[in-house]
């Protein structure tokens, strides 16, 4: 048989020759969407790419973004400054690769990483779509700036920059996409985390009109910060870096020390996080998106643009037990006491009654059950709940899904954890088990077991192999024509998919929502929520 020499494709800043196709994909990878982010380009937005002649080879997986070594993503600090690059995956059958009348038209799914802002790539073999491409889609995933790099505020510097990058990669696929047969008409764009978080600031945000026409978020993390917070960070970290909190200081700063004094910094608030009373300081993220007036104007669940754009479908995921990966992995603290519960619900903006409500709503689960599902709700339930329920709001559909496969790890004591859907939605347990079975918290944290090893009966069974199929279909189908296959959601947050080795349909609302409508989200560093509304829960 010939050696298969790659495919080449021409974008608008020049050629790109793929590898050799692997799981019936043909990749293109590591191709450049903006410049690289050094020099004159440091902590600004995305500048355009610099033409090139030739052609690039694109058969290796884009550079990751600088983010602590621990992640497990492969970042060192030799590992090169152009990483404002994408991969773009499509049918191997295709005439040529990409681009030929077997290609021609498909849609197209962007997928944005997660990773708590700090951390992930999306050339993760954990993300590799070949069940997503095999079911007619082409697919695209960036990486974008993380940390301080992407999120850090500095006075002159544009705030949210790993935001700024996402957008300039969907406007590199609006002009370059259909060269490898896709459908510039019909862009899903997708993510989980951080990565629904910034798929939710995208679809509010005016800039991205146009650019994707359906949407899917997993787990949305709804924290937000105000500029003065983000400033103020700014300079704890220039502090530690022993640098002025300035672009002049900042950006002349190699990655590795930025990233030093970050973790300096997170580990101060790491300390602080045993005498706060909040449970949320226990995972010492420093970065979140900034409600900069522009491209984040507050919370995606309340005000004028809560919800998003209506004229776009959206699919909307979360977990039964969201906040289990952290309290289960001794990373923040697990509830003893109905005092514990009692604290955390004050924390997060709740009120004792609220705590005698999850109890009647749990009856016979202990205090660490309670507390993790109050968490877990004010987390990423209720935001991605909310969010669901104001697009519908808005006249805008959206599709609702729980996600309650448990995971057999260690006794079961994750459940239906964080992250724990991804393998499902991607069709891919073998990489997602080399992910999933030593997932990191956090780089401050030890790496925690999610799936059980890899033998029959444990991991995976012929159903959760049969679920996974099912959430493949119903996400692919979603990108083709935008309809998963069950009902829309109303305003009401009903009805509900639920996954699990036997899915269902919930058409009751969630009791549990009214607890949290009495609850204005509001971003940290923000003032005090106005008489009559509960403040301090996540925004």
């Amino acid at each position: 048989m010939a050696r298969d020499e790659g495919a080449v494709v021409r974008t608008t800043a020049g050629a790109v020759r793929s590898g050799p196709p692997r799981r019936g994909v043909r990749s293109f990878r590591g191709i450049p969407y903006a410049a690289p982010p050094v020099g004159e380009h440091r902590l600004r937005a995305p500048a355009p790419v610099v033409p090139w002649c030739g052609v690039r080879e694109a058969d290796r997986p884009s550079p990751v973004a600088p983010q602590d070594p621990r992640s497990g993503y492969g970042w060192a600090h030799d590992a090169g400054d152009d990483h404002l690059t994408l991969d773009v995956h499509v049918p191997a059958d295709d005439a040529g690769g990409a681009g030929g009348a077997g290609g021609a038209g498909r849609p197209v799914l962007v997928w944005l990483h997660g990773g708590g802002w700090i951390s992930g790539s999306g050339s993760a073999p954990a993300y590799f779509p070949a069940a997503w491409v095999a079911r007619g889609l082409v697919v695209v995933s960036p990486n974008y700036r993380l940390g301080f790099e992407g999120f850090g505020s500095v006075e002159g510097c544009p705030e949210n920059r790993g935001l700024l990058d996402q957008l300039a990669a969907l406007r590199w696929v609006a002009q370059n996409v259909e060269a490898f047969g896709g459908d510039p008409r019909r862009v899903t764009v997708a993510g989980e985390s951080a990565g629904a978080a910034s798929v939710a600031a995208l679809l509010c945000a005016p800039a991205a009109r146009g650019l994707f026409s359906r949407a899917v978020t997993a787990s949305i993390t709804a924290e937000m910060v105000t500029v003065e917070h983000a400033r103020r960070t700014a300079q704890r970290v220039a502090a530690a870096a022993r640098v002025p909190a300035t672009r002049a200081g900042l950006a002349g700063l190699p990655p590795v020390r930025l990233l030093a004094a970050s973790e300096t910094v997170a580990r101060d608030l790491l300390d602080a996080a045993a005498t706060s009373g909040d449970p949320r300081d226990a995972v010492p993220l420093l970065y979140h998106p900034v409600v900069d007036g522009e491209l984040v104007t507050g919370p995606f669940t309340t005000g004028p643009g809560a919800g998003g754009d209506p004229a776009v479908p959206l699919l909307v995921n979360h977990q039964a037990d969201e906040w289990t990966l952290f309290s289960r992995s001794g990373f923040a603290p697990l509830a003893r006491t109905r005092g514990d519960v009692e604290a955390f619900a004050a924390a997060v903006g709740l009120g004792p009654g609220a705590v005698q409500r999850y109890r009647e709503l749990m009856p016979g689960a202990g205090p660490g059950a309670v507390g993790d599902a109050l968490l877990g709700d004010a987390l990423f339930v209720q935001p991605t709940r909310r969010f669901a329920r104001a697009h519908a709001a808005r006249g805008g559909t959206a599709f609702l899904s729980r996600f309650t496969w448990r995971s057999p790890a260690l006794g079961g004591r994750f459940g239906a954890t964080h992250a724990l859907d991804l393998p499902f939605w991607f069709g891919n347990p073998v990489a997602m088990e080399q992910f999933l079975h030593a997932v990191p918290v956090l780089p401050l944290a030890r790496r925690v077991p999610l799936l059980g090893p890899r033998v029959p009966g444990v991991w995976p069974t012929p159903a959760s192999a049969a679920l996974s199929r099912r959430m493949v279909d119903a996400l692919t189908a979603f990108a083709h024509g935008g309809d998963p296959g069950w009902p829309a959601v109303g305003p009401d947050g009903a009805p509900v998919r639920v996954w699990g080795s036997t899915d269902s349909l919930d058409t009751a609302p969630d009791p549990r929502d009214e607890l949290w409508d009495a609850v204005e989200p509001r971003p940290r560093g923000a003032a005090p929520a106005a008489p009559g509304r509960t403040g301090g829960a996540p925004a």
